[in-house]
């Protein structure tokens, strides 16, 4: 029983010293993208620069981005097609061109 609330302090603790969960921290990362999508050709890592762009004016929201992003870097191949034709659809849905 001391073993688990030790180790439930410590993680407490390792929580608190992280700090709140803030816009930055969990901001979209480009490079992260392109490489966990496997975009290998100058348009797809285009693309993704455009999308990053879009979510840091506030064009397009951070956490449609971050749901089609996790859902498709998921799929065993052709992650980035996943992404952009997914990522096209939702934010048609939402009024926003792509």
């Amino acid at each position: 029983m001391k073993r688990i609330c030790l180790s439930v302090l410590v993680l407490l603790a390792l929580l608190a010293a992280a700090g709140p969960l803030t816009a930055e921290a969990s901001a979209l990362d480009a490079s992260v993208m392109k490489a966990a999508l496997q975009a290998g050709t100058p348009q797809a890592q285009a693309f993704i620069d455009k999308v990053v762009a879009q979510v840091d004016n506030g064009t397009l929201p951070l956490d449609l981005v971050q749901s089609t992003f996790l859902w498709a870097k998921k799929k065993p191949t052709h992650k980035f097609f996943y992404f952009k034709q997914a990522l096209i659809l939702r934010a048609a849905d939402l009024g926003i061109k792509l």
